[in-house]
């Protein structure tokens, strides 16, 4: 439990491989790369004492942004492409709501200014969108194909039609990689490119950390990441991903102004991003999305 407290969970988005054009070269992984937006829409609900109907009033909205990569593609003439891109499982999950989790000073707002006297209740309601470096916008449909808690692996679709990367092959420790991210919201489109953030950094294996009473496999990267590089692609020479980061080390997160810039990085394995990809189209085939949580299953 105290090493699980020093890892960070960060918000953003990831990459792979795909189907009909795939990225080769490591200077095409941009177009490849997305920045995630996301946006909830807090609402509480009950009878108002103003309209004396029971309805939903906006409390607040919080926005946050991670990162993501394309990982397949589908297109065929005369049909809209299908487009599928990973991320962080903490990117796509939505907030739990509880009163005790905001300031109970909110419930005074609730209680005077909105005219909800009676019983209340809170809603979340979150949508998630895609950036290409090129600057377009795109939607993701509101429910993930894969969801998968202990790897922190999540699989969303949208309809972008770009190349997809090539998952690449097993790493070895101390082989150098590759990453592109947009740390705290580093990411500056335009119709040419833009400006997309590379780091570089080194594989440092694999290791099991035990969680409420299983364990969890983790990749560790002495790559530098901070908060908005969750999901965000780890590539080899080839532009190949061969993993995800999805956490930072806390202890490099400083304790007075709360800013963490970590040179160790974990994330997702090899083999998590392409059992992610693989379970994404075997849902999308039944049509059936499905979420594997790791208090039942070890992944």
């Amino acid at each position: 439990m105290a090493m699980i407290n020093r890892i960070f969970l960060i918000l953003l988005l990831g990459l792979i491989a795909g189907c009909t054009h795939q990225v080769k070269n490591p200077v095409d992984i941009k177009k490849s790369f997305v920045m995630v937006h996301k946006t909830v829409e807090v609402q509480v609900c009950g009878e108002n004492e103003e309209s004396k109907t029971n309805e939903c009033k906006t409390l607040m909205n919080m926005n946050s942004s991670g990162s993501g990569a394309i990982v397949w593609n589908e297109y065929s003439l005369g049909n809209a492409p299908r487009t599928l891109v990973l991320t962080a499982d903490h990117v796509c999950e939505d907030p739990e709501m509880k009163f005790s989790n905001f300031d109970p000073r909110m419930m005074i707002h609730i209680r005077e200014n909105l005219k909800f006297k009676k019983e209340v209740k809170l809603i979340a309601n979150s949508k998630m969108s895609v950036t290409t470096a090129d600057g377009k916008s795109y939607k993701v449909k509101k429910h993930p194909w894969v969801r998968n808690v202990s790897a922190d692996t999540c699989i969303v679709e949208s309809s972008i039609n770009r190349p997809s990367l090539l998952i690449g092959n097993k790493l070895s420790f101390g082989q150098k990689l590759l990453n592109v991210a947009a740390p705290k919201g580093i990411f500056h489109p335009n119709q040419n490119g833009g400006g997309v953030y590379y780091t570089d950094g080194m594989y440092n294996g694999e290791f099991l950390m035990a969680h409420e009473g299983g364990a969890r496999i983790f990749a560790m990267f002495s790559i530098i990441a901070a908060p908005g590089s969750s999901g965000s692609p780890v590539v080899n020479a080839n532009g190949e991903i061969v993993g995800m980061i999805h956490s930072i080390d806390s202890r490099y997160c400083s304790p007075l102004t709360g800013q963490c810039n970590s040179p160790v990085s974990y994330g997702a394995t090899l083999e998590q991003v392409k059992h992610t990809l693989l379970e994404a189209l075997s849902a999308i085939k039944r049509g059936e999305s499905i979420k594997f949580d790791y208090k039942k299953v070890n992944q």
